[in-house]
């Protein structure tokens, strides 16, 4: 086969390929479709529970379109300095922008930009809440959250929120904020318990205990315990990931809450 029909069947290849990407990612932005919409593999709007909303540590600034100029947008706030979106970036929410039209912006605690829309009822994220399923790696692009279902799902993150997803602890509680192609785009922790004070939160630990990692299953980790006997307690749900990469007989710290329950785990090194 020629060099020119090899090149033009990959480009063929390719097409058809970002066609079904967009047709997926298009199906993944309609939730309006019923309670039963499906999001991503599957995934259904009642267990990943999103809600329209911003997290405690971002907000929505409002401005007008004073430029346009290829994909960069400019933006008046107000702020001593003009804000700048990507009309790219931007996807379903980018089209139609005109100067001197309105537009909402959401930025995170480190005033970068991570959504933006036209004006709406509703904020440009959705948020959720979860746990990080396995170690972040910034170079895959790919995020693992536990729901509280105990269900494990990937997510892909924009890069402004990557460096937020690396800092978190597997099983660590956060809430993820996704923007309208669920794409996540910043996270916001809700804090380790064994850091808060006992009884200041309901989130604090009441009781630590010193074992062995022996196994876990059906929601209940069991440890050695000293004079050699296996116990077991009941783990909350969006902890189970740290404790499933435990090692046979690793020494750790567990700490319970009121009802008994594991709330939060720290390897312990052997003395």
């Amino acid at each position: 086969m020629k060099k020119h029909d090899v090149l033009g069947m990959e480009r063929i290849r390719g097409c058809i390929f970002c066609l079904g990407l967009a047709l997926i990612c298009s199906a993944s932005m309609v939730t309006g479709c019923g309670s039963s919409a499906k999001l991503m593999h599957g995934l259904s709007i009642e267990e990943l529970k999103p809600v329209p909303g911003i997290l405690p540590s971002a907000k929505l600034i409002k401005g007008t379109i004073s430029h346009i100029a290829g994909d960069r947008v400019e933006v008046q706030t107000g702020e001593r300095i003009p804000r700048y979106l990507s009309i790219e970036a931007g996807g379903e929410e980018a089209r139609g922008l005109q100067v001197g039209g309105a537009v909402e912006i959401m930025v995170n605690d480190r005033n970068e930009i991570v959504a933006y829309q036209r004006p709406a009822d509703s904020p440009p994220t959705k948020i959720f809440r979860g746990a990080l399923g396995k170690q972040f790696n910034p170079q895959k692009e790919r995020v693992t959250v536990r729901l509280e279902t105990g269900r494990d799902v990937g997510f892909y993150a924009r890069a402004v929120a990557m460096e937020k997803l690396a800092a978190l602890e597997v099983g660590e509680t956060a809430d993820f904020a996704v923007d309208r192609a669920y794409l996540l785009v910043d996270v916001f922790s809700l804090g380790k318990p064994r850091e808060l004070a006992a009884g200041s939160s309901s989130q604090a630990f009441q009781r630590r205990l010193e074992g062995a990692f022996v196994t876990i299953g059906d929601g209940r980790v069991r440890l050695r315990m000293k004079l050699d006997l296996i116990q077991s307690f009941p783990v909350r749900p969006l902890l189970q990931p740290a404790i499933e990469q435990l090692a046979p007989n690793e020494l750790v710290w567990i700490y319970l809450d009121g009802q008994g329950q594991v709330i939060d785990m720290v390897r312990v090194a052997r003395r």
